[in-house]
């Protein structure tokens, strides 16, 4: 199998294991942007080697096999479907972000590289000449403006937001002469460098500006750049396309994975999967990894999503204040950890009623999980601790309890560190300027059995 080929970081000196216990979670140093990996950044990425080493383990005890279909139910960036791919597995997923979407099935469907290095060169044959057209409008005084993409003025340096729209404009083009999957692949170049060309600091997942005396000298290059992202990321498709079954199937569902198996036209099937590795969110996208904001203006300019659509991912997502779901006390009876959690925040006066929201949505996600994953068949979350109201959050122990409570059966609770993700290590919980407080540095995976239904 391809997925077997690759180096892997088990942690047992003979490079194969018996249990889990004997890998180090932590893989430390390790390279996480390894084939489609590295086609993009994402906040808060679960690393490719946990999947990884569990696809590893779970296929050498024969518990899956080539020709299984992995779940994810928070695709983010399509981690787990590119390592299922690996594996010689099917993967399945759901995301509310569309450029989720558009990353997980860019990453995880391989390519053919002739045909992608003949449409690279049919675009860069007159890119150069339409950006150089799209400069001097703008200097004429005729080009694009802002409100014309959707995108919020002061974002952006001219003319260079104007010829970010003209490579768009130009991979409308390209993918009606070649495919949508190519043109697929060329959107996520022209979203990666989108952050760069704007005036978004670097290293930050929400939306801030660079100080106004740097944006005064912030003049990047739009060719350079999607020339360089494009040569590289073409590099790392064909290093993964070699590697993978090109019969293999990634079906990536723009829909809600709290309904995932009732959405109407695009639900996943039920005893589908044979495996479910998932990385939820830590919390509600405001308060922790706001991925809407981090896709936003990508998403508008590469994508072509509006900017309404855009806006409404972090209100949508768990805890999320367009969820249509009711509190739902029970939990508290269900999972004493959460119990105790909501009496500390209730003696605190602090965030109780957005944490039930929370925990009360991602529970909707383990019950429907439950329906997806076949009898008795594994299921790894991956989640942090955080803190809300300076009280901690103890997500390992409410999800183990809140599984068991559907039907699931407990295995293991695999504690990692996290030497480097795109996170904040502290906040300010009570907005108070120079107060703030400890969020995530640490996991758990938690491993459960699906139920036998």
């Amino acid at each position: 199998m391809a997925g077997n080929t690759r180096q892997t970081t088990l942690g047992a000196s003979d490079g194969e294991i018996t249990s889990l216990e004997d890998i180090d979670w932590t893989f430390e140093k390790a390279d996480t942007s390894y084939l489609t990996h590295g086609l993009h950044s994402y906040p808060a990425r679960m690393i490719p080697q946990i999947p990884d080493a569990l696809l590893n383990y779970y296929k050498s005890e024969g518990i899956i096999d080539d020709g299984d279909t992995v779940y994810d139910p928070f695709s983010g960036s399509g981690t787990t479907a590119v390592e299922g791919r690996l594996h010689g597995l099917h993967a399945e997923a759901n995301d509310i972000n569309p450029l989720a979407v558009t990353l997980s099935k860019a990453k995880a469907e391989p390519l053919d590289v002739s045909t992608l290095q003949s449409a690279r060169d049919d675009l860069l044959e007159h890119l150069s000449d339409s950006l150089e057209r799209a400069r001097e409008n703008y200097e004429d005084g005729s080009s694009l403006t802002p409100e014309d993409l959707e995108i919020r003025d002061g974002w952006f340096p001219e003319p260079q937001l104007s010829e970010l729209y003209t490579v768009s404009v130009e991979i409308n083009q390209l993918e009606t002469k070649y495919s949508e999957e190519i043109g697929r692949f060329f959107r996520i170049v022209l979203s990666a460098i989108t952050r760069k060309v704007s005036y978004q600091r670097n290293g930050e997942y929400k939306r801030y500006r660079m100080p106004e005396e740097k944006r005064e000298s912030h003049n990047p290059d739009v060719y350079d750049l999607f020339v360089t992202k494009l040569d590289k990321n073409i590099k790392l498709m064909r290093e993964y396309s070699e590697q993978v079954d090109h019969s293999l199937n990634t079906t990536i569902h723009y829909a809600d994975s709290r309904t995932a198996t009732t959405n109407d036209d695009d639900a996943v099937e039920e005893n589908s999967a044979d495996i479910v590795i998932t990385s939820p969110p830590y919390g509600d996208h405001r308060t922790t990894v706001a991925y809407g904001q981090f896709s936003q203006d990508p998403a508008i300019i590469a994508g072509g999503h509006g900017y309404d659509e855009m806006k409404s991912v972090d209100k949508t997502g768990l805890g999320g204040s367009n969820s249509e779901l009711e509190p739902l006390e029970e939990l508290e009876e269900w999972s004493p950890s959460f119990a105790a959690t909501m009496d500390t925040l209730r003696e605190k006066e602090g965030r109780s009623e957005d944490a039930m929201d929370f925990v009360r949505d991602y529970y909707e996600v383990m019950k429907e999980v439950a329906k997806i994953l076949k009898p008795g068949q594994p299921s790894a979350w991956v989640v942090a601790n955080r803190t809300m109201s300076r009280v901690n959050i103890p997500t390992h122990l409410i999800t183990k309890e809140l599984c068991e409570h559907v039907g699931f059966e407990y295995q293991h609770m695999l504690p990692r560190e996290i030497p480097n993700k795109t996170l904040p290590w502290s906040n300010a919980p009570e907005n108070v300027p120079g107060v703030t407080g400890d969020l995530m540095a640490n996991e758990n995976i938690v491993v459960m059995t699906a139920p036998d239904n």
